[in-house]
């Protein structure tokens, strides 16, 4: 039987994703728009920046809890489990 709460879960988390993906897109096609100016503007160029990176955390956190969702076999999750080939490079939250 499927846990519908889990599903239910899981698939909010995947839209939640999906939408910073496309937020990252849209600040990337939006710091090429500025750099396109003459004069660029690197005002609206550094912010767009500042966006994509931001968004991009976001969504990295959003997958981490999507993967921590998922059960492993014998029934351990992925948060329990090895940091994968990648590793995650962001500094250790303190509490998490």
């Amino acid at each position: 039987m499927i846990d519908t709460g889990y599903v239910g879960a899981e698939s909010d988390n995947i839209a939640d994703a999906t939408q910073r993906i496309a937020t990252i897109v849209a600040n990337a096609q939006a710091a090429r728009h500025f750099l396109a100016h003459r004069p660029p503007d690197l005002d609206e160029v550094r912010q767009a920046l500042d966006c994509i990176v931001r968004d991009a955390y976001r969504a990295s956190d959003v997958i981490y809890r999507i993967r921590g969702l998922r059960p492993l076999q014998g029934g351990a999750t992925e948060e329990g489990a090895c940091v994968d080939q990648w590793g995650d490079p962001r500094p250790a939250q303190a509490g998490a």
